[in-house]
């Protein structure tokens, strides 16, 4: 057995266990800024390679999970023609009478889909989504190792890379590109039998499992056409159609055409625009003679911050009014985006936010208790003012 088959068959066995895990050292990086020297680094370092495990982890599950185990036992299938199922799978797949796994979203069917469909966008998405967990990281090591200068250098190259990513993705699709891009985790692997995923390994599969197999994937009914429209009698078991009775995932959401390109260009590139306009910013003969590459001394420029909003205000009258629901999840998150760099980013973030948040902590400081959660916010804030990739993330509430 090879190291990473092990590995495979060890996770598998112990899900509950790596759940735990993974949610206990999750909640410590939240405590670790300000305790001690070196504990952003640390915090960030740790949360950095827990979100790639748990990226590797989804991958695994996914291949392992059967697909119809989110669907109900077919109905019109007599059970007295059912083969035989031996008795460590009959409590969970042969008895049951109703799914063990939810249906999954729009939004994991739609990048599932895609990361099948096209090998260029698989790559491009889980490079964008590995990016995102280690840009802050690199942030910080650039600028304990380089100062501010090589910190901006560095911060311009991932940028390139990501409105690289981004817009390769979207000549791939013609469609909006979703945040994240990558199919994400939407069941408590924790809860499920072991039994259940052992069946569904890369081993040889019996003849009983083969006719099993086939019965599962049989129709509801023959009446119903691949990705054909629902008919209105059907809505009430959406959750319970297979894959191939529901809307096509490429109708999820509308493809673009025209000046529609414009808005998903703009967010596509938003990140890059904005370094160049602070690194602009700190070549400018009235610029601060002290410290004139540091964070919070570019963010008291007026011009990055007021053309950033002016771009992300233009995309959205731009954007196409009519959409899908999934589109218009999409609409909203960048909605969110944009209100949180209003008043998470630039001079609004310096002269008025961050006074009110400091004045808020200071004041749960006093309450017991509560007032661990004012140390905690407070030892976020030095992150927030000085990384440029802390503000963002905290911006689009993407921890």
């Amino acid at each position: 057995m090879s190291p990473l088959t092990a590995y495979h068959s060890l996770l598998l066995s112990n899900l509950s266990t790596v759940q735990t895990i993974e949610s206990a050292l999750s909640n410590v990086t939240w405590f670790l800024p300000g305790r001690f020297e070196d504990a952003e680094l640390a915090s960030e370092g740790l949360y950095a390679l827990l979100g790639l495990v748990s990226n590797y982890h989804d991958h695994i599950l996914h291949t392992h999970i059967p697909q119809h185990l989110s669907l109900p036992p077919h109905p019109f299938i007599d059970p007295s023609k059912v083969p035989t199922i031996p008795p460590a799978r009959t409590l969970n797949t042969g008895n049951r009478i109703s799914p063990l796994l939810p249906a999954q979203s729009e939004h994991a069917r739609y990048t599932r889909h895609w990361t099948n469909k096209s090998t260029t966008y698989k790559r491009a998405s889980r490079a964008l989504s590995t990016i995102g967990y280690l840009e802050l990281v690199v942030e910080m090591l650039a600028k304990r190792k380089g100062g501010d200068r090589v910190r901006w250098r560095v911060v311009l190259v991932i940028e390139l890379i990501k409105t690289f990513l981004r817009l390769t993705i979207l000549r791939i699709t013609k469609r909006p590109v979703l945040t994240p891009c990558t199919p994400q985790r939407e069941i408590d692997p924790s809860s499920l039998p072991p039994e259940v995923l052992s069946s569904s390994s890369q081993e040889p599969v019996p003849r009983s499992d083969q006719t099993s197999s086939k019965l599962k994937s049989t129709p509801l009914t023959q009446l119903i056409t691949s990705y054909a429209p629902l008919k209105d009698h059907l809505y009430p078991m959406l959750n319970n159609l297979p894959e191939s009775h529901l809307t096509h995932p490429l109708n999820l959401i509308n493809e673009l055409k025209g000046k529609e390109y414009i808005p998903e260009v703009v967010w596509s590139s938003v990140g890059l625009i904005h370094v160049l306009l602070l690194m602009r910013s700190s070549r400018q003969q009235n610029a601060s003679p002290y410290k004139p590459l540091s964070l919070p001394t570019l963010s008291r420029s007026y011009i990055p911050y007021l053309s950033i909003l002016r771009l992300l205000l233009l995309a959205r009258v731009l954007r196409p009014r009519h959409t899908s629901n999934l589109g218009m999840a999409h609409n909203a998150s960048q909605d969110r985006k944009l209100l949180a760099r209003a008043f998470l980013t630039g001079p609004m973030w310096l002269g008025f936010t961050r006074p009110k948040v400091l004045g808020l902590t200071r004041l749960l400081e006093k309450i017991p208790l509560v007032g661990l959660l004012g140390e905690l916010v407070e030892g976020y804030l030095p992150l927030v003012d000085d990384y440029f990739y802390c503000g963002f993330a905290f911006s689009c509430i993407s921890r």
